[in-house]
């Protein structure tokens, strides 16, 4: 993750373009390992990098970068892109929760940041 993300920084500050990084962390990862143990911590975990995976473009970086913290930089993404990205994973989010397929609901805190090579 660090060398492509030092390779995209590179790239925005060539180009002079502002790029977005996401940064989300799992809701309640302690507290779903401390009720159902480990076992289904790291379920939830995979689960949660599937819905990501699979709402993001394969030239988009997404990788866990901690215990409950996974990042993401949505190569060549602008603002409007960034708010339907977003909407889109939490109906995405919403969707996966409504089948039941486990015995709490996934959830996200996200937070999103931009950087502009003109003001580093």
């Amino acid at each position: 993750y660090q060398t492509l993300a030092g390779m995209q920084f590179n790239i925005a500050n060539r180009v002079k373009k502002g790029m977005y990084l996401l940064y989300a962390d799992l809701d309640n990862l302690k507290d779903i390992n401390d009720t159902y143990g480990h076992q289904e911590g790291d379920k939830v975990l995979i689960e949660t990098a599937v819905i990501l995976k699979n709402n993001y473009r394969r030239s988009d970086i997404i990788a866990r970068i901690g215990g409950d913290e996974f990042v993401v930089i949505p190569v060549g993404s602008d603002k409007d892109s960034v708010e339907i990205i977003m909407d889109r994973l939490q109906k995405a989010i919403d969707a996966y929760n409504k089948k039941g397929r486990l015995k709490y609901e996934i959830s996200l805190s996200v937070g999103i940041a931009y950087y502009d090579p003109g003001s580093p």
